[in-house]
């Protein structure tokens, strides 16, 4: 109900305005009467109407003064006037004060409604939006969470700075406490392989640790020092602490320090994982706050070549020397070599090498760094696919660890999950050579056994394995130990005692019979071997 008091200074015309409308009908209720000016400012401050119908013409204070005292205290408050047709000059002097409407006397009924509903619509309307304003007011409140850390995060990544007056207002705004010119410094908390970890948790296990997270850095901070704390990305935690003199700066260590314990506890019995935190530049006004932000990110950064698990200042954000790819890619390109070879030792230590190349270039980005891992993981698909290796297994984990490289945040957990693949690589290879070794000497011994009779050479069975004479020469000497002559030559030998023993052949015969043209040097070959001429052999072994 709308709340309306009446004023005239004649008693007819009041309870003629009571009775003649069924104000309920509106949804108003006169709650009282005045019959001049001033006791209708005393009833209106006393009942704070929201409706005053009111004379304009009254002895002593007039309508037109009371509405002007009662504008200055109820803006809001609707009039209407009531005047004679002798009171036009006052009339015009009353609607100054933004009356709704005006109706003459003596009072039409059917004018007297118009402008009852008129008043009535009115204020409904702006109680709507009175309504939408406290609803989004309400809103506002409820999203002033977000501005805060859309507020925060433009002062940490605008390098141009803001307007110091529209920095202040926005911090007014906020409610928050920010002087512009005071001592300002950065951290940033970021979960270690947040990427892997938080990439297998569910939207709310990963809003849980964020908010566990901020809660406890913000009581870590609300107990030393000062400051805000606002989740920039996912998994990255950025601290402001604002501090009142230079002695606090020493703070700032033994805040971190407890900051690492406690995250520390809460991080393995969680999600066991650790974190990294960097710590900014101190700087001593407000719109300087994005250079502390950007030296506490670098300093973030450097954990990879770092490791994870640190706290990391400027001071530790040495910048190497120059960088010089052609080591780095020398070092990428004799891998696959390597990998032919099957030399696992040395792909390890090229590896090695390779890694500690990057790590003398500080400048390098992450970006940078997994680029020059997959250039060694495309090398050795390459090599794979050339030589007919490319299980599916081995396809699997290339697929697996292409993932695993876009998550890894240190050089050394790159350097550890390629060592693991090569490995593997390294000794599929050593598997699959020893299998084609051990293929080549049985191919060379099944050439001798089967011609040996002949006046076979080395050419002519290197012709028949198709590899080169040389190969199969060192080859045969590093698998069996003997030469492929000696074991020639021991074939034919094994064989002319078999000849010996069972059978009556001339000595001359069983010469030529495995391969042999000279008896005489046939029969100094069978002494060497075996310590007896053939003669002594057959005497002794064909009689036993």
């Amino acid at each position: 109900m709308y709340k309306m008091i009446i004023v005239d200074d004649e008693a007819t015309t009041r309870y003629g305005l009571r009775v003649c409308v069924d104000w309920n009908a509106y949804g108003i209720e006169i709650v009282g009467e005045a019959g001049g000016g001033e006791a209708g400012l005393q009833l209106a401050e006393q009942l704070r109407p929201d409706i005053v119908l009111t004379d304009v013409k009254m002895p002593g204070m007039d309508g037109i003064e009371m509405v002007g005292q009662l504008r200055r205290r109820f803006e809001k408050m609707k009039v209407i006037f009531i005047s004679g047709y002798d009171d036009i000059e006052y009339l015009k002097q009353a609607m100054k004060f933004d009356a709704i409407d005006y109706i003459f006397k003596p009072v039409n009924l059917a004018e007297l409604l118009q402008v009852v509903q008129k008043v009535v619509d009115l204020s409904k309307e702006e109680k709507g939006q009175q309504d939408i304003l406290l609803q989004m007011s309400a809103k506002l409140r409820e999203s002033m969470p977000l501005l805060r850390e859309r507020f925060f995060i433009q002062l940490l990544t605008d390098d141009k700075g803001q307007d110091a007056h529209v920095l202040e207002k926005r911090i007014e705004f906020l409610d928050l406490s920010l002087p512009l010119a005071s001592l300002y410094c950065t951290l940033i908390v970021s979960l270690d392989n947040k990427a892997s970890i938080l990439g297998q948790m569910s939207q709310k296990e990963t809003e849980l640790i964020s908010f566990s997270v901020q809660n406890i850095c913000q009581e870590v901070v609300r107990g030393q020092l000062f400051g805000y704390v606002i989740e920039h990305t996912t998994g990255e935690y950025v601290i402001i602490l604002q501090l009142t003199n230079d002695e606090e700066q020493e703070e700032i260590f033994s805040l971190v320090a407890e900051l690492k314990v406690k995250l520390h506890d809460f991080l393995e019995r969680f999600i066991h994982t650790s974190l990294t935190v960097g710590v900014g530049s101190c700087v001593h006004h407000l719109k300087d706050l994005s250079y502390s932000y950007r030296t506490a990110s670098e300093a973030v950064q450097m954990k990879l070549f770092l490791g994870n698990n640190k706290i990391i200042t400027v001071d530790d954000m040495e910048t190497g020397r120059n960088v010089d790819l052609r080591n780095i890619h020398t070092a990428v390109n004799a891998l696959p070599s390597l990998l032919k070879k099957g030399m696992e030792d040395k792909l390890l230590a090229c590896l090695d090498a390779l890694f500690d190349e990057i790590a003398h270039y500080r400048g390098m980005t992450q970006h940078h760094c997994r680029t020059i891992a997959l250039q060694v993981l495309s090398g050795a698909s390459h090599f794979l696919v050339e030589y007919d290796m490319a299980t599916e297994t081995l396809q699997q984990q290339e697929r697996k660890l292409g993932e695993v490289l876009f998550q890894l945040e240190t050089i050394y957990d790159m350097k550890l999950a390629l060592s693991e693949y090569l490995v593997a690589v390294c000794r599929i290879v050593g598997e699959k050579r020893s299998k084609k070794t051990h293929e080549v000497i049985d191919r060379i011994k099944a050439v001798i056994r089967e011609q040996y009779p002949m006046n076979l050479t080395i050419d002519d069975i290197s012709n028949q394995v198709f590899f080169s004479s040389t190969y199969i020469c060192l080859l045969f000497k590093q698998e069996t130990g003997e030469t492929i002559n000696d074991y020639l030559t021991r074939t034919r030998m094994e064989q002319a005692k078999e000849l010996l023993v069972n059978t009556d052949l001339k000595l001359h015969d069983i010469c030529f019979k495995i391969g042999y043209a000279e008896p005489g040097y046939f029969s100094k070959q069978f002494k060497k071997m075996f310590g007896f001429s053939p003669s002594e052999y057959r005497d002794i072994y064909s009689n036993s």
